[in-house]
């Protein structure tokens, strides 16, 4: 049985009656006939008076009932994907602070990745200079080039998602583009999906597990639970939904967390991207049970300053900038407020390593990029834009200055992204910086943007 579920980001497929992560409706003596119409009406008298709306404050695909426990709506389900295309994205990009440069940046960024792309559909972190080729598949020939790959790390599940995840994230699946004049990388696409679905376990030990470990795991569920999520493809379906099954498989049955291994105590960086995973099954109207999503919030709370708003790696040890971004945003899709006292002050930390301000982490601008982002009004402004509103010092401008412009004798890096080893190198820096460049359209905002988020909750 399915159901429609309204929240934050528009419409949806329809899901699974048993949304993942709700609680059971309870029951009232209220539940049926006039009764019910006089409580509905008296909630919404209650939320046009604070100015709120059942989505902002429920969790992603909840809605909070005024009387406690959640309400099954019915209107339409959201369609999460939308904005990645057409007027939306247009609509997105234009209200949230992207431009014709920002745009250009990423449409470079995609090239390159085309152009690096092998045969078979993988994306290599140490040797993709081997695939470089003279145009996207299936076009063009294998020859190739100088690129420097800036890692040694041999993770070809993580630099397929990671390949994969750009191309998503700008409305590009497996289908052709419906405009010819649109580069056409849906091929490309169609062969890492399927690279990706190939290399998922079958073998009842690790069923479901894509390989590499935990951290490529998760941001290759993240991306068939997307690219399921755009095209409702039964051929991708069962592989994500095996994806986040093992997901859950992993998760550490005492602390809450994920490490690089399946059931050992978490850290936060992994915890991140296995959350990010299970919210994007739930966007797309896949399984996710809810006790897993409880089981992040136990772990969240262990890695919290006692003073509130830091996060650490793990449990224990001192807060960095990088994990307070990263559980910010876990806290944001876990549903909690953007006046929560708590989460104000995880925000006012990230703003005190502001863009341009001279660190280039780029875990931490990627995460705290999407917090920002989803707060709104002028936190966001300032962090997309710089203190002047003129794009100096912001996210956006920094991260188009930043791109590779193929000079110094390696053309092929035109496009890309210096990157580390800590990142996946150069590919690994190309796709996060990429998916910062896009976050005006990759996702709609969770809470509206008319609401005042700057003072803490009473």
């Amino acid at each position: 049985m399915s159901i429609p579920i309204e929240c934050a980001f528009g419409k949806s497929p329809q899901v699974p009656a048993e949304l993942p992560g709700t609680r059971a409706l309870p029951r009232s003596k209220w539940a049926g006939g006039n009764g019910l119409m006089i409580v509905l009406l008296g909630a919404l008298a209650l939320l046009a008076l604070n100015g709120l709306t059942w989505a902002e404050n429920a969790p992603v695909g909840k809605i909070r009932s005024m009387r406690g426990g959640w309400l099954r709506p019915t209107e339409a389900p959201p369609n999460y994907f939308e904005v990645r295309t057409g007027a939306a994205k247009a609509k997105a990009l234009r209200e949230a602070g992207g431009n014709k440069a920002s745009e250009a940046a990423v449409a470079a960024g995609l090239r390159f990745l085309a152009l690096h792309q092998a045969p078979d559909g993988h994306w290599s972190l140490d040797d993709f200079q081997s695939d470089a080729r003279t145009e996207p598949l299936p076009a063009g020939k294998r020859v190739g080039d100088n690129s420097q790959p800036m890692t040694k790390r041999k993770n070809d599940t993580a630099g397929t998602a990671f390949g994969l995840l750009p191309f998503l994230a700008a409305g590009i699946t497996h289908k052709p583009p419906a405009k010819a004049k649109q580069p056409d990388y849906s091929k490309g696409v169609e062969l890492a999906i399927e690279y990706l679905m190939k290399r998922q376990s079958k073998e009842k030990a690790d069923r479901g597990n894509f390989g590499g470990d935990m951290y490529s795991h998760g941001v290759a569920t993240i991306a068939l639970c997307e690219a399921y999520g755009m095209t409702s493809d039964p051929r991708i379906k069962t592989a994500a939904q095996l994806g986040l099954d093992y997901i859950v498989s992993a998760q550490d049955p005492v602390g809450g967390g994920w490490r690089y291994t399946p059931r050992k105590p978490g850290d936060t960086s992994i915890t991140g991207w296995q959350l990010m995973a299970l919210k994007s099954g739930q966007m797309a109207g896949l399984s996710v049970p809810r006790t897993a999503l409880k089981k992040v919030e136990k772990y969240l709370d262990a890695c919290e300053t006692t003073n509130k708003g830091g996060y650490s790696y793990m449990p224990g040890t001192i807060e960095t900038q990088a994990m307070t971004a990263v559980a910010a945003l876990c806290r944001q899709y876990h549903g909690v407020n953007p006046r929560n006292a708590s989460l104000l002050a995880s925000v006012r930390r990230l703003e005190t390593h502001a863009p341009g301000s001279g660190s280039d982490h780029l875990d931490f601008e990627y995460y705290a990029t999407q917090v920002m982002y989803h707060m709104g009004g002028e936190r966001w402004t300032r962090w997309n834009l710089g203190p002047d509103g003129t794009g100096k010092r912001g996210m956006r401008d920094t991260l188009i200055a930043r791109q590779d412009k193929g000079q110094g004798g390696r053309p092929g890096q035109a496009g890309s992204f210096a990157g580390n080893d800590h990142v996946g190198g150069r590919l690994g820096a190309t796709s996060l910086s990429l998916l910062t460049l896009q976050v005006y359209y990759r996702h709609l905002p969770l809470y509206r943007r008319d609401k005042a988020v700057d003072q803490p909750e009473k």
